[in-house]
């Protein structure tokens, strides 16, 4: 099956978040959850709080990176973040071994990538519990959850924007 694309940039679609009390799942129920967006495959989410998201166009996707700070990213900063070893112990020894500039540069890049998701979040997030959402999420307490929502978010962001609601 070849990819497939949502229809108009203007659906949308509601979505929970995994720090939401209401919301029950064992990690397998959550990982199928992510890739679907099928609540039916949670447990329970009766109460939790319904993030509304439309799908991202090509330009909105550019718009969010630029408003990022795409153009002044670090090169180096990103040429070593696909470096980066997977394994934890061999990213700390290897981060470890860096050169200061190296490290400023990782860290400007990771700072980067962060708020290309806050600005994605910002453009596709429309409600929450079908209130306009404006400046809601950067309220979020604890600082973890408020972390965890936007990375959540960014998930469904891209697999609605990407690969259409069916994925794959």
């Amino acid at each position: 099956m070849a990819l497939s694309f949502m229809p108009s940039a203007d659906m949308t679609i509601d979505v929970v978040v995994s720090v939401d009390p209401s919301v029950k799942a064992s990690p397998e129920q959550w990982r199928a959850y992510m890739e679907t967006g099928d609540v039916t495959e949670l447990e329970a989410y009766e109460g939790a709080t319904l993030f509304t998201l439309k799908a991202l166009s090509p330009s909105e996707r550019e718009q969010a990176e630029v408003k990022a700070g795409a153009y002044t990213r670090s090169e180096l900063g990103r040429m070593l973040w696909v470096e980066a070893p997977d394994d934890l112990k061999a990213k700390a020894r290897w981060h470890h071994e860096l050169s200061e500039d190296e490290r400023e540069a990782l860290a400007m890049y990771q700072h980067y990538l962060n708020q290309v998701f806050v600005e994605m979040v910002r453009a596709s997030l429309i409600k929450i519990d079908g209130e306009p959402a404006e400046g809601r999420v950067d309220a979020i307490k604890p600082e973890s959850h408020r972390l965890a929502v936007i990375s959540e978010l960014v998930q469904h962001i891209q697999r609605i924007s990407l690969l259409g609601l069916r994925g794959k």
